[in-house]
């Protein structure tokens, strides 16, 4: 499982009223995760994605979690 404290995003003009199911999808796909070994990371960033209008609140939380879980495993900070 990966816990998380505090998400903050920058989404594109039009998908603000998207971020708090965005938000919530993402901390429900990670508490899913299983990860290999213990990191504490103060913070994490990862490089932004590009969102086609149509794609699901969904898709867009995997794509996320995707980068997070390659930058935990990468031990990046």
């Amino acid at each position: 499982m990966i816990q998380i404290d505090r998400l903050r995003m920058h989404l594109p003009a039009g998908f603000q009223h998207r971020a708090t199911s965005i938000a919530l999808l993402v901390g429900q796909a990670l508490s899913k995760q299983s990860v290999p070994r213990d990191v504490s990371l103060k913070s994490l960033s990862i490089k932004p994605i590009m969102l086609p209008a149509n794609q699901s609140d969904s898709d867009i939380a995997q794509q996320i979690v995707t980068r997070i879980v390659a930058a935990y495993e990468g031990g990046q900070s």
